[in-house]
Parts: structure tokens; C-alpha cells; sequence
């Protein structure tokens, strides 16, 4: 959404990074500044969240997990979809404002999903680097345990195991977002900043979810 509006990356912060560089080397003050507003938030994110995680730790809170900070991320997009919906349409200092808390949301996000040992949701790279080396690494294990298995009739591999090393998370991960940026960004392109309304009802969920599961 953010990079249909201003142009500007706010969770991606490899690609942020770049067109910040871009933005310098061609002189464009205002991209430049929206992409060192959005990896100066995103970083900021990424401490306050790490800070309210170690904080319930040091409070013998660590049943909580890391529910603050989910809490924290909901309020902070319904801040901005306040901020943005009355500001449309957003221009000059009100631009710093819409990027500076999507990426300060993505960064608390990203501490959050590091805490629950799951694939980052800011780091598609990675997370599809993952999944392809995973990937050619089960069918080795797969092809492998079915020569043994073969050979040997009486000592046949895992299969529990091999399931288990199938790097399906990483994958599921990349199509729901992917899936999720197309439908933002056509809820966007209709309906503007309104859109927001989608990533908090699914922070909602997520929220509701983590309050049900056993301690």
C-alpha cells in the first residue's frame, strides 16, 4: 500500500535501502527522505519491540509472549489508518508521518515473528532462499531414505522425519504474502487508505489466536 502511495518500501529494507541509495545518487530529496524515514522507523521498531519482549521477561511475564507487542502493532495501524484516511491526500510532512509508522509497525512485527521462531514476514529473500535449499535438500533425504529402503527391505528411513524436514513453511509463508500484497493493493487502488481495515482485522485474528493457545 505504502508503495503504491509514496513510493517507498516500509518493510522490505533491502529494497529500501537501495532506492535510498538511488534517491541520493540522483539527487530526488523527497524519495530519499521518505526510504532514511522508513529504515530509521523500521529499525526503531525492531528495538521498542525487543525491548517490550526483554521487559515481560525481566517482569517474570513470559506467559505473555509476545502478545504486547501484537497489542502495540494493532494500535499503531489503526493510528495510521486515523492518520492516513483523514489526511488523503497525503502530501509533505504528512508523507514522513504515513511511512514512519507503517515501517515502526513492520519493525515491531519483525521482532515479534523472530520471538515466535517463525519465517520473517519482512525478509522474502531469505525466506525464498530457504524454501528452494530446503526444498532440493528433502528431495536428496527423500531420494536417499527410498535407495536404503530399497536395498535394505528391513531397514526403511523415517518417513515421520522426512516430512518433518520439508521446508512447507517458508513456502505457505511466500504465497499468503504474496497473496495478501494483491489484495491490499487492489483494496488499495479502490478504496485508499480504507485498506488498512484488511491487516488489522488479520492482526485481530492473530490476536485472538494467541490469547486461546495453552501457556
Amino acid at each position: 500500500m505504502v508503495i503504491l502511495g509514496f513510493n517507498v518500501l516500509t518493510a522490505a529494507q533491502t529494497g529500501n535501502t537501495v532506492l535510498l541509495a538511488v534517491a541520493i545518487a540522483r539527487g530526488d530529496l523527497l524519495t530519499g527522505a521518505s526510504a532514511a524515514t522508513s529504515v530509521t522507523a523500521f529499525v526503531l521498531g525492531c528495538l521498542l519491540g525487543e525491548c517490550v519482549i526483554g521487559c515481560m521477561r525481566r517482569l517474570r511475564m513470559r506467559d505473555l509472549g509476545i502478545l504486547p507487542v501484537l497489542l502495540l502493532e494493532l494500535l499503531l495501524l489503526a493510528t495510521l489508518l486515523l492518520v492516513w484516511s483523514n489526511s488523503e491526500p497525503v502530501t509533505g510532512g504528512g508523507t514522513q508521518v504515513v511511512v514512519a509508522l507503517a515501517a515502526l509497525t513492520m519493525g515491531l512485527q519483525s521482532a515479534a515473528a523472530l520471538h515466535a521462531r517463525s519465517p520473517a514476514t519482512t525478509y522474502m529473500t531469505g525466506m525464498l532462499a530457504t524454501f528452494s535449499t530446503g526444498f532440493a535438500s528433502w528431495i536428496s533425504t527423500l531420494l536417499s531414505t527410498d535407495s536404503k529402503a530399497t536395498n535394505d527391505p528391513h531397514q526403511p528411513g523415517d518417513p515421520q522425519r522426512t516430512r518433518a524436514a520439508f521446508p512447507w513453511r517458508n513456502g505457505v509463508g511466500w504465497v499468503i504474502y504474496l497473496a495478501g500484497a494483491i489484495l491490499c493493493g487492489i483494496l488499495f487502488l479502490r478504496v485508499g487508505a480504507m485498506a488498512l481495515l484488511m491487516p488489522i482485522g488479520i492482526s485481530l485474528v492473530l490476536l485472538g489466536l494467541h490469547l486461546q493457545r495453552p501457556n
